[in-house]
């Protein structure tokens, strides 16, 4: 404060004097504290020194080194400011020493001022009055140094505690404890009595040290009032008036104010004039202060004392004199006369321009015409006790006026450190009377802001202005000191709006925070969205006033958040934040502003300008610091009591010493050491509380809070609209509101607007808009793992990731948005209604239209797929179909006239002529419902059509004889006759009837009627009344409601008696009213004519056809459907089910169509496929297990040959299954059920597909024979290939079985049971049969897969056995299959593994890892390719059960077994019970008790704990054995745990469904360990998203149909052994073509040179066979491709390389919140360290056992060698290749491509002499091959000076110039700068011209130049060839065994080839040679091999001596 504020009064000074403001240099002292909190005054300095920091002993007030700064930097004079050294007398003398001019006293003056014992001494010396102290009387002259006698000084100290005591009892209590060094409110207190006194010294000793201390009386009622003098060394001495500083807390000043106007004017020049003596007594030079204590009643004033130094408030005297004190003290250091000096002579009334002497002690001033109030800014918290605070300050908001003006020691981004004074403000006001000044003074304060970690008095400070004693000037000294000890001033505000205020606070801080949290999360890499939805809800608690109130807080929108309390009140404000981090927030129906800030303590809140804190909830037995200082000591030792609002502890805080108060009492434990540096809210001790009973409690709110209504003004039509729409977007973006009230108010305000605006058309564009915002989030998300979305949303928004936060909010919140677009949909249809108000208008109407966009909207709702979507799908899809049919009014016109004959009925196979009924009955189309409408028409002709048409379309599947319509007695009905078709017995005559009423009263009075006419028809037919006849009755104009069912039912009981005597079966009820669709209920005999809910809704033969009684076994919900024909049931069984009822999804459809045998079979089953589609979305369908599809043809196949039909149905079904297999599985149909009618004789058929027998959806067909009476089936009897009949059955439904259940437990875990895999691989030969037969002919063969399961035996030995699937009883098994393909027509072998997920979820036991084991070894024995399909749970852990009831624990305290426990034991008798060897025990006794003490527990049951992982250690070393020595290949079906996952990778080539993670831990035992929730499924650890691109995957697949296909194709490429060769494919792609896709220089994907590509409308053909590639390793290793292809059908390896930059990406560890993700470029053509070790173990698996020839197109310019990829072992990787390349077995190809080059070490890994005998180097004529390129080459060796050489050797004009080099030296160096860029390229072409094939060929590196367009016939003629010398090789191998031969046996072989006489590098020769006269070839090998072993038996028989020889001859 004193640095600026003297800076700035001199730069004033300077300017008005010498016209500029920098005539003098300021230099500042600064700590590096000042620093940081960028302190004002080290801005304003031209320049600073930096000081040590700390206490103001190591800097301001350290008089060495201010002395030692003045004299390096050469300072003219020294400004001491105030505090600190500025009364230390050792910095005058000082710095006169080193010639540095002191601004202030003398030295000895300064001394004796300064000291106030000193002082009151020399004022009694004056005669100044003086008030009872400790030096009483005391009088002295001073010595020749300037000071007080010492034994006269002494005299008026007290230095003990108990001098103290007895001078106060001298001058009588209450009294003043001083220091005499101190100031500023240090070293001073007040004590009342003895007991304080005590306190007070120990603490005035510690704030002061080493100060000689006073006492003197406290005068009571008293004023404080001041003199400013100032001092010349001329002698003269000066009064500028003076101030009133009585508003003092703890004689701290708060206001000063000037002139003093209570002392009366004489009487104050008194004051002044007394002042001016004692200085001009002293010689005092500079200015001071003298103070004195006033009492107003008696005027009578005390010497306080004199303050030798510039005090803090003389602004105040500034005001009123016009004097600038600090310029004033600068002139008056310079020598200058205070009578010469302007602003005084201006002060006297004098001219300034003259120079004529003033005398200071006679002539009075001109007295001030303004008052002057100030008040200090203080870093102090009034709700404390005005304790200092400390910390940053973000900004000061001060605005000046012409009344009011302050300056400041800090600024923006400044702050107060806990060494500075708590000040650092200081506000001046004025106005002409002190009123004016005052209300300035008020305003100034209330505007300003001071925002920041600090507390300050500013609204204290309001108040206390405010008060009636200061605005009367009635205060003393004491006066504050009563308020504050009253807290008579305190803020006022209800506490329920503080609570509301501080919970938004925190509220929208919380939610910043969070949204703030989850942006940097993800800016990290970091993919997580747990916790997402405490974004929009979450908990708030603040404690006030010590009552809790807990909020639930909600967001209804971005800026808006809604106050829940537990009683359900809610307070709603909408928070902006301004751009000063204030809250304005509109709540309680006003406007507020907020701002806060968390403290140690708690939360500081500033609402509309009052400061408030809620205390954060500590406990009583805690004592913990409010401040941050130093704790100087503790007032009680430890262990001591502590007495509650007593000081239990002193503290320095601001330079202060303060007391800390306990709040309870107890005996107190400290926490921290004396001299600790402490912040606040440390602990410090802790208390055992004296009496815990008496601790405050916190209490819990509950009721209503005391918070005013918004209240809102209506809104217009439109207003409201634009709200309502509002809040429905708010919704979609995922904040909370409802959704029911929001589309509820939406629809009212589209209903509410002005029908003239086009509500229509508005209302559908609403709708799409809510759509369209609903699918932008979705549409993101949908189907799709989360954290690749999250990736993708990262990486596409890296720059603002905003759109990502508000994206994931809104899909986590997908329920409540889901709730929403239902409820819309489903209110959707009705809107028009509401909306044109004129009806009736369906949704569907014309008057309605809705637009493309809203129709594509409402589509893609339908398609969306996934659990959550599925009642929205449901009901989107239904809107549609009811979209396709016109309403119900235009139907029923159209109808009408077909039935007249006026219009023909259209059918999809064409026209029906007009009035033809029949074909009405036998439409597919016929909308049935609409027909009951027209029973009534005014037209009889169309009554008696749409009677006739119902009847028999309801009867449509008998055979209805005749029908006749009456009309008697004023009552229309219908009566027919008809039979059952039950061929070949006939069924007995049936009769029915439908009556027509108006409403149910008149079916009720006319029932007996109705009664009498159907009897009336049943007599005239001769028909029996056994049950067999049909009552309908129509109720025309009456709607269905809820009572309508209970009072029909009521009814017919009452008529039952007369029903069964007529033998009625059933009557049915249909009721409806005009324009309406019918609801139909069925009383049915069986049910005593109660009503049947079965037929609930359902026309009565619906139920029949459907055969819905035979799903009687389970429990039927049915869900909605469009198509009436089509019924879906979630039916539910508890028969078997662990766990609650199982669920099955029941399909049962009637169909119509006619075409059956020409695809109509395959579109009704499509239709039904889907259909389960969406019911499986249905929430009631949520967990079913299985799906049963039934569907009942009812035209019958009249034109069928029986036996023809049978086998082409079976046929269809069995390739429409084939088809759809992913399709089937994924929708989890277990049956598939099709009825039909064949021949004349419309015998009844069943097809069935079931998997109850064990395969999955195994095709059969059965005849059905039919009870004649029921129409029922009696019996079922399977037909074979021929029709003939065989084993005949009848049953109902099963319940489901043990199959079923096991069905069940798979699927809920995502995967499919591994015994329906045999019938997925036959299901997916049949698909690749039906490619290859497409592609190049042929037919498919028969009996094509078969499987024998392999049975580990007790015996160890495995067996194939043929039993029902799920026999097993351990959780693997295993097969031996046999598979014709289109590679092995004639078929192959393969073995299959795999775990039972339903046996112990998969786990591996001792028996799993026996079987695996044995079958593993079978087929490596065999050399059989094996297939491991892994779905488990890792290694089976276990506990011994039995012993669970049996153990006792013995306790260290029985009493407390908190203690803990010693052992665990059994009693002898519960010992015994248990075999031998269950555990281990010894016998001990304790407590006179026997027992037996466990010390191990072995159990009986092998296979609960480690001898299961010595299991997995042998399963992993079979496997990894397995794969060195044949083919093996895992599928990963499901998650795949420990050992699982292990076998996966030691199997190497695996193909993951993208819900088959492979893990080592459970991501729930992951986060337990971590402590939180970091992972989200298991797919974060070993999803395809993790497994893919680190290369343990090669291939991902999304379903189990699609796995299998892909185990077939690469099973497709591999041998029938491990040591054969794959044979070749048929294929359609000639081998004699050329390659049309030409690889350019630009970057291109490798793909289209190895497969082709589609461009420009045709294809370009690679170099492999069409449709042959399939890439594995995709996601790892990018910069290079790997896969397998086939060239003219012959199957191969592939290495190729990427050109384009590719991106390797390394993903952030969600368990570690700081890392990252990181993106690594990869340039193409560069081998990584990912990419070198992909190219390894890619060659490794084409040679283990896939027995693959090799092609690599290398285009490689070396190998990555920077420090990253070294440290990631690139050179491990690249050698590692050079490894696989040089054991490989089998031919190698590197082709370098056109356009490609290979370079230095990527050359020498691939090199041909690495495995001369199986590799082979080519190049394309446009391929280069060489050590550098050639840029690099000529940096070497074709540098710039050999370019110029070349250009002065070839260019004629330097030849010229060069003649006369010195004349010419510049234009020959221009010369060669132009020409320097095309030599460069001249040196790049020659040294190109190094590298090119030519080169190559001839230095014998390469076999051969081969140009790209005929390398396919090329290679493929190569290929051949040496694949058949191989094969050759390989049978005279086996025949010579171990023979030492002079050559290998393949250059034998070339060499009896070139001795054949063909061409020997015509390769195609070579190739047909072999393949037509091998015999010949291998004759003349095996002669030379034969010699050869003949010579080497030779050799070795000449090596024996006569005795071993004579016995070899003797054996032979």
């Amino acid at each position: 404060m004193a640095a600026t504020k003297s800076i700035l009064s001199m730069r004033r000074w300077a300017f008005n004097t010498f016209g500029d403001e920098n005539a003098i240099q300021f230099l500042a002292m600064a700590t590096p504290e000042d620093i940081a909190a960028n302190a004002e005054f080290i801005r304003f300095a031209d320049d600073y020194v930096e000081v040590p920091g700390g206490s103001n002993k190591n800097n301001y007030a350290n008089v060495p080194l201010i002395t030692e700064i003045a004299k390096r930097e050469g300072v003219d004079a020294v400004w001491p400011g105030w505090g600190h050294a500025s009364e230390n007398p050792k910095l005058p003398t000082s710095l006169k020493a080193i010639g540095v001019q002191f601004i202030g006293p003398t030295a000895p003056v300064m001394s004796v001022l300064g000291d106030k014992i000193a002082a009151n001494i020399l004022a009694q010396t004056a005669k100044v009055p003086s008030i009872p102290w400790s030096g009483d009387g005391l009088v002295a002259e001073l010595t020749e140094e300037g000071t007080i006698p010492e034994e006269i000084f002494n005299k008026a100290m007290v230095t003990t505690v108990e001098e103290c005591v007895a001078a106060a009892k001298r001058i009588g209590f209450p009294v003043m404890l001083k220091a005499s060094e101190g100031g500023g409110g240090k070293g001073i207190r007040m004590s009342a009595d003895e007991e304080q006194l005590r306190t007070n010294f120990e603490q005035v000793k510690a704030e002061v040290p080493g100060s000689p201390m006073f006492m003197m009386q406290l005068c009571t009622q008293a004023r404080h009032l001041e003199v400013q003098i100032v001092g010349d060394e001329y002698g003269n001495a000066i009064a500028l008036n003076g101030r009133d500083c009585s508003t003092q807390r703890r004689f701290q000043k708060i206001f000063e104010e000037g002139p003093p106007t209570i002392a009366k004017p004489e009487i104050f020049r008194e004051m002044e004039k007394a002042a001016q003596r004692l200085t001009k007594n002293i010689g005092y030079i500079g200015a001071g202060t003298v103070e004195y204590l006033y009492n107003a009643a008696t005027d009578k004033y005390f010497f306080l004392e004199l303050n030798p130094r510039l005090q803090v408030e003389h602004p105040v005297t500034e005001g009123i004199t016009g004097v600038n004190l600090p310029a004033t003290q600068l002139q008056v250091a310079m020598g200058i006369p205070l009578e010469r000096i302007p602003e005084i002579r201006t002060f006297y009334g004098r001219d300034t321009e003259t120079t004529d002497s003033i005398d200071f002690m006679e002539e009075d001033y001109i007295l001030p015409q303004t008052h002057v109030i100030a008040a200090r800014i203080t870093a102090e918290n009034p709700d404390e006790g005005f304790k200092p605070t400390s910390g940053g300050i973000e900004r000061v908001q001060f605005q000046s006026t012409p009344n009011v003006w302050g300056y400041f020691s800090v600024g923006t981004n400044g702050g107060v450190h806990e060494f500075a004074d708590s000040q650092f403000g200081h506000i001046f006001a004025s106005g002409k009377t002190r009123n004016e000044a005052r209300k300035a003074l008020v305003l100034a304060l209330k505007g300003m802001v001071v925002r920041g970690e600090i507390r300050t008095a500013v609204e204290y400070l309001v108040q206390l202005l405010e008060t009636g004693e200061f605005k009367d000037n009635t205060i003393d000294t004491s006066w504050l000191d009563g308020l504050i000890a009253k807290k008579e001033i305190a803020n006022k505000q209800d506490p329920h709006m503080i609570v509301v205020g501080a919970a938004l606070f925190r509220a929208f801080n919380m939610a910043k925070a969070e949204e703030s949290a989850f942006t940097e999360f993800w800016q990290k890499g970091q993919v997580s969205v747990q916790g997402v939805d405490k974004m929009i809800r979450f908990p708030v608690e603040i404690t006030y006033q010590d009552t809790k109130y807990s909020f639930e807080v909600t967001r209804p929108g971005p800026d808006t958040f809604c106050i829940v309390t537990p009683e359900g009140q809610k307070i709603e404000a909408k928070l902006r934040e301004r751009p000063d981090g204030a809250l304005v927030g509109t709540f309680g129906g006003e406007q507020h502003e907020v701002e806060g800030l968390e403290e140690p303590l708690g939360l500081r809140m500033i609402l509309d300008g009052q400061t408030w804190l809620l205390p954060n909830v500590f406990d009583p037995s805690e004592l913990r610091t409010d401040v941050t200082g130093k704790l100087i000591r503790f007032l009680q030792d430890d262990g001591a009591e502590v007495v509650a609002g007593k000081p239990f502890a002193e503290v320095e805080a601001m330079k202060m010493v303060m007391p800390l108060i306990a709040t309870e009492s107890g005996n107190v434990s400290h926490a921290k050491s004396a001299g600790a540096v402490i912040e606040a809210g440390d602990l410090l001790a802790s208390l055992e509380l004296k009496d815990p009973s008496k601790v405050k409690k916190i209490s819990t709110f509950s009721g209503a809070l005391r918070i005013p209504a918004d209240e809102s003004t209506p809104a217009g039509p439109e207003e409201a609209l634009e709200a309502a729409v509002a809040r429905v977007n708010l919704l979609l973006d995922g904040y909370e509101l409802d959704a029911d009230e929001c589309v509820s108010d939406l629809f009212n305000c589209l209903t509410a607007l002005p029908a003239d605006q086009g509500r229509w058309e508005r209302a559908t564009t609403v709708l799409e808009q809510i759509i369209q915002r609903y699918l932008s989030v979705e549409s993101v998300f949908e189907g799709k793992p989360m954290d690749a979305v999250m990736q993708q949303l990262i990486r596409s928004n890296s720059s603002n990731l905003t759109p990502v936060l508000n994206q994931v909010r809104a899909h986590m919140r997908s329920k409540q948005r889901q709730d929403l677009i239902l409820s819309l949909l489903k209110q959707a249809p009705t809107l028009p209604q509401r909306v044109l108000s004129r009806g009736p208008i369906s949704w569907a109407d014309d008057h309605a239209p809705i637009s493309d966009s809203l129709r594509g909207n409402i589509e893609a709702l339908s398609k969306l797929r996934g659990n959550e979507y599925g009642d929205i799908a449901v009901v989107a899809s239904n809107i549609l179909i009811e979209r396709r049919l016109p309403s119900i009014d235009k139907r029923l016109e159209e109808l009408k006239k077909i039935l007249i004959g006026s219009q023909p009925l259209s059918r999809t196979w064409g026209k029906a002529s007009a009035g033809g009924l029949q074909s009405l009955v036998e439409s597919p189309t016929l909308a049935v419902d609409l027909l009951p409408a027209l029973f009534a028409d005014k037209d009889e002709k169309v009554q008696n059509a749409a009677l006739e048409v119902y009847a028999k379309r309801v009867f449509r599947a008998h055979n209805v004889l005749s029908t006749a319509v009456s009309r008697d007695d004023g009552m229309t009905s219908i009566s027919w006759q008809f039979k059952f078709n039950t061929f070949p017995d006939e069924s007995p005559l049936r009769c029915g009837l439908l009556a027509r009423v108006d409403n149910v009263a008149e079916a009720k009075s006319r029932f007996t009627a109705i009664l009498d006419r159907l009897d009336a028809t049943i007599k005239a037919a001769g028909a029996s009344n056994d049950q067999m006849h049909v009552l309908h009755v129509a109720i025309c104009q009456q709607s269905a409601d809820d009572s309508l069912p209970g009072d029909l039912e009521a009814f017919i009981a009452t008529q039952k008696p007369r029903l069964e005597s007529m033998g009625i079966k059933f009557v049915n009820v249909l009721a409806y009213a005009n324009l309406e669709l019918p609801s139909y209920y069925t009383f049915h005999s069986s049910k005593d004519f109660k009503e049947d809910l079965l037929y609930r809704g359902e026309r009565p033969t619906v139920a029949h056809l459907l055969e819905l009684a035979r799903l009687e076994n389970y429990g039927l919900t049915r869900l909605p459907t469009v198509n009436r024909d089509l019924h879906m049931y979630v039916g539910e069984s508890s028969v078997g089910a662990r766990r609650g009822p199982a669920k099955h999804l029941l399909l049962r459809r009637l169909s119509h169509s006619k075409d059956v045998m020409e695809g109509g079979l395959e579109r009704v089953l499509d239709k039904a496929v889907e259909a389960l589609s969406l019911s499986l979305m249905d929430s009631r369908a949520k967990g079913a297990s299985s799906s049963r599809i039934y569907v009942n043809f009812l035209p019958h196949l009249e034109e069928q040959n029986f036996s023809v039909a049978i086998s082409s149905l079976k046929n269809k079904l069995a390739d429409f299954i084939s088809r759809e297999s992913a399709s089937l599985l994924a929708r989890r149909v277990d049956e598939i059920e099709i009825r039909v009618r064949v021949g004349k004789e419309k015998v009844p058929l069943r097809l069935m597909a079931t998997s109850m027998s064990g395969q999955w959806l195994k095709v059969d067909m059965y005849k059905e024979y039919l009870e004649p009476t029921t129409g029922k089936a009696e019996q079922f009897c399977m037909l074979g290939p021929n029709g003939e009949e065989q084993a005949c059955f009848l049953e109902p439904y099963p319940q489901p079985g043990a199959l079923q259940q096991k069905r069940a437990v798979a699927r809920a875990i995502g995967t499919t049971y591994i015994f329906d895999f045999l019938g997925l691989f036959e299901k997916a030969l049949v698909l690749d049969w039906r490619a290859h037969v497409a592609d190049v002919g042929g037919t498919m063969p028969s009996e094509f897969f078969s499987a024998s399961e392999l049975v580990l035996g007790e015996d160890g030995v495995l067996t194939k056995e043929q039993r029902p699937a799920g026999s097993n009883n351990v959780g693997m098994v295993g097969w031996h299959c046999f598979m014709k393909t289109p590679e092995y027509p004639q078929g192959r072998e393969i073995v299959i593994v795999g775990n039972d997920c339903t046996y112990m979820s998969g786990s591996f036991g001792v028996k799993e890892d026996d079987v695996y084991d044995a079958v593993s070894k079978y087929a490596r024995n065999l050399g059989l390719p094996r297939v491991y399909i892994a779905s488990n749970s890792g290694a089976r852990i276990g506990l011994v059960e039995e012993l669970k009831p049996y153990f006792k624990i013995a306790w260290i305290d029985d009493s407390n077994p908190g203690m803990g426990f010693k052992y665990l034991y059994l009693t002898p008798d519960d010992y015994k019970v248990f075999p031998e060897g269950t555990v281990a025990a010894e016998e001990i006794v304790e407590g006179g008790e026997t027992r037996m003490k466990l010390t191990d527990i072995i159990g009986q049951i092998h296979g609960i704990g480690v001898e299961n992982l010595r299991g997995s250690g042998m399963i992993a070393g079979e496997q990894s054995a397995a794969y060195a020595d044949a083919f093996t290949l895992s599928y990963v079906t499901g998650r795949s745990v420990g050992i699982g996952a292990y076998l996966c990778r030691l199997g190497q080539r695996n193909i993951q469904m993208t819900n088959g993670p492979l893990i080592l831990t459970g991501y729930l035992a992951l986060n337990k360990l971590l402590g939180r929730e970091v992972y989200t499924s298991q797919d974060q650890l070993g999803g395809p998203q993790v497994m893919m691109p680190n290369g343990v995957s090669h291939l991902q697949v999304s379903d189990d149909q699609e796995g299998v296909r892909s185990i077939l194709k690469w099973l497709s490429y591999t041998p029938a052994t491990s040591k054969s060769q794959a044979p070749a494919l048929r294929t359609s792609d000639p081998v004699d073509r050329d390659i049309e896709f030409m690889p350019t220089k630009t970057p291109y994907d490798p793909r289209n040179m190895l497969a082709g590509v589609q461009s420009n409308g045709a294809f370009a053909k690679g170099f492999f066979d069409v449709n042959s590639w399939t890439e594995t390793l995709p996601d790892w290793g990018k910069s290079v491709v790997t896969g397998r292809a086939r060239l003219g059908g012959i199957p191969c390896g592939v290495i190729a390389v990427e050109t384009r930059l590719m991106e390797q990406r390394i993903p952030a560890d969600p368990a570690n919140p700081e890392s990252r993700e990181a993106v690594l470029a990869q340039a193409g053509q560069v081998w990584f360290p990912d990419s070198a070790h992909k190219t390894a173990t890619a060659i490794r698996d084409f040679n283990n056992a896939e027995n693959l020839p090799l092609f690599i197109f290398a285009n490689w310019r070396g190998f990555s060698g920077g420090t990253r990829d070294m440290y990631g072992e690139i050179l491990k990787f690249g050698a590692m290749i050079v490894d696989e390349l040089r054991v490989y077995r089998h031919p190698v190809f590197v082709y370098i491509p056109p356009n490609g080059e290979l370079r230095g070490g990527a050359w020498v890994v691939v090199d041909p002499t690495i495995n001369e005998a199986r590799m082979e180097m080519y190049a394309d004529k446009e391929s280069r091959g060489g050590i550098l390129e050639p840029p690099g080459i000529c940096e070497v060796k074709f540098r710039s000076k050999d370019q110029i050489a070349a250009m002065h050797r070839l260019d004629p004009i330097l030849a010229n110039l060069a003649e006369d080099p010195e004349k010419n030296k510049d234009e020959i160096k221009k010369r060669e700068a132009n020409l320097l860029p095309m030599y460069t390229q001249v040196a790049h072409e020659f040294a190109d011209l190094h590298d090119r094939s030519g080169r190559m060929k001839a230095k014998g590196v390469i076999r051969d130049v081969v140009e790209w367009q005929n390398a396919r016939r090329y290679f493929h003629g190569r290929l051949t060839r040496r694949l058949a010398v191989d094969a050759l090789a390989s049978r005279i191998k086996e025949q010579l065994g171990d023979v030492e031969l002079d050559k290998s046996i393949e250059a034998l072989v070339e060499d009896a080839i070139a001795a054949s006489g063909v061409n020997a590098n015509d390769d195609r020769a070579v190739a047909a040679l072999l393949e037509n006269s091998s015999d010949k070839v291998m004759a003349d090998v095996m002669v030379k091999g034969r010699a050869a072993q003949v010579a080497q038996f030779v050799s070795e028989l000449k090596g024996l001596d006569a005795e071993a020889l004579s016995a070899i001859l003797a054996q032979m």
